[in-house]
């Protein structure tokens, strides 16, 4: 009888943790989806004010490409991407004054390293 107590009882136990384990990953799921909508939008905003800078300059239909990276910190760098064949015969100058004017405060401030590259 107590053997069979005792079993019954870490069995209990053992459905309790899993509950729980279970209950904390969804929060910890919840979080992370809420944190990749919250990029999702940054990263949309920063793609309509480049596209919206680089027809400005000159540069219409370019396009934008932007993948991401994530440190186990959690913290995010970003490459951009600009195409354009206009762009290519750019000076180090020029170029660098076009990243210069796609780099947006509400964006980097978020985000570990941004870089810009033409292509």
């Amino acid at each position: 009888m107590n053997r069979g107590l005792s079993l019954i009882t870490a069995l209990l136990v053992l459905i309790s943790v899993v509950c729980v384990g279970g209950t904390v990953m969804s929060k910890e799921r919840d979080d992370y989806t809420r944190e990749n909508e919250r990029y999702a939008l940054l990263e949309d905003a920063f793609k309509e004010r480049a596209r919206g800078i680089l027809e400005e300059c000159g540069y219409r239909d370019s396009g934008v490409t932007i993948t991401w990276t994530r440190d186990r910190d959690g913290a995010r760098s970003y490459r951009v991407e600009i195409h354009h064949r206009g762009i290519e015969s750019l000076d180090d100058d020029g170029k660098e004054k076009l990243t210069e004017a796609l780099h947006c405060e509400e964006f980097c401030g978020e985000v570990e390293e941004l870089r810009i590259i033409f292509s």
